[in-house]
């Protein structure tokens, strides 16, 4: 078991590119583009049906959102998850860790204050 983290809404786990079910949204170019990555494209690929862009630790997080963003996503519904996960891979084309959405285990939402 390893755990990973990623920021998304605790209601549908939906991320900022795309939702639970691979549909692009693209929040983060619209209504979220105060967002550090808000030019960051992240093309729809097939392989990744099922599986969720996620990082090993917090310092890797905000590489991808600062504090300040994930402070204003907050306002909106938007929070750093903690998961525990068994099903995860690297994935070479965008150079990061997805983890299986339907095997890993939300284990603890968490606030910034």
């Amino acid at each position: 078991m390893k755990t990973f983290y990623r920021v998304c809404n605790p209601a549908s786990e939906q991320g900022l590119w795309y939702d639970f079910t691979g549909e692009f949204t693209g929040l983060i170019h619209t209504k979220f583009n105060f967002c550090k990555n808000h030019d960051l494209s992240m093309e729809f690929d097939d392989e990744l049906i099922g599986w969720l862009s996620a990082v090993e630790n917090l310092d890797d997080l905000y590489q991808w959102f600062t504090v300040e963003d994930i402070k204003q996503l907050q306002e909106f519904g938007w929070f750093i998850h903690e998961y525990e996960v068994d099903n995860y891979r690297f994935y070479d084309r965008f150079q990061h860790y997805v983890i299986h959405q339907e095997t890993s285990k939300l284990t603890k939402r968490i606030i910034l204050l």
